[in-house]
């Protein structure tokens, strides 16, 4: 892929059917069944009961995922170790929020992940985000209404996206705003919440009762 103005204009916006993909991904129950309390291992029952609980933006509250919870327990060591990435995002990284989410919708959106999508958008709202920017997010970094550090921010995810590596011109872009360790949490949020995406995706986690999914705005 060349390094110039012409690469952007290969992210095209995501135009699938929501309600068809919504429908491929939830409409069947999970590829895994939950572990039932009878199978679980003491060590299992323990992580469940303590990762039953999240930190999301400085605030303890209960996860509203349990079901998807009793499911990822069939490999606990896996999960704690995957968990533990996503907890430094959303309590210890030095991106703000509103960065941090803006890159988690871009990906969870070209993911079309019903879950990943739905969740973020509650996140981003609550952090500041405006409908209205969500409504960019989804047209990408050519929406006309972001700055130059916004349309970067999600220009960086597309080009990850579509090509496993920013640009040039998008990396210069970046680097007059973000610091070295914000350059470096940038691309691996990239990489976990797409990791997220594929994972929630293909187990066909179930979307927690009254959230909504790709049509969250």
């Amino acid at each position: 892929m060349s390094d110039n103005n012409n690469t952007h204009s290969q992210f095209q916006t995501i135009t699938t059917d929501t309600e068809s993909r919504e429908a491929y991904i939830l409409g069947k129950p999970p590829r895994i069944a939950a572990l039932p309390p009878e199978e679980r291992s003491e060590e299992q029952q323990q992580v469940l009961d303590e990762i039953s609980m999240v930190v999301v933006d400085g605030v303890q509250k209960p996860r509203e995922d349990l079901d998807c919870l009793e499911i990822l327990i069939r490999h606990s060591e896996l999960y704690l170790a995957h968990l533990g990435v996503g907890k430094q995002f959303l309590s210890g990284c030095d991106l703000s929020i509103r960065d941090r989410e803006l890159a988690i919708l871009r990906i969870g959106w070209l993911s079309q992940a019903p879950f990943e999508w739905g969740s973020h958008v509650v996140i981003a709202k609550r952090n500041g985000i405006s409908a209205e920017e969500i409504e960019w997010v989804i047209e990408g970094s050519s929406a006309p209404g972001w700055n130059k550090h916004d349309r970067a921010t999600l220009r960086a995810m597309e080009e990850l996206h579509f090509d496993s590596m920013i640009t040039d011109e998008t990396w210069a872009d970046l680097a007059e705003t973000y610091s070295d360790r914000e350059l470096i949490e940038l691309t691996v949020i990239a990489g976990q919440y797409k990791t997220v995406a594929y994972m929630q995706n293909s187990l066909r986690l179930p979307i927690p009762k009254g959230k909504q999914g790709l049509d969250a705005r």
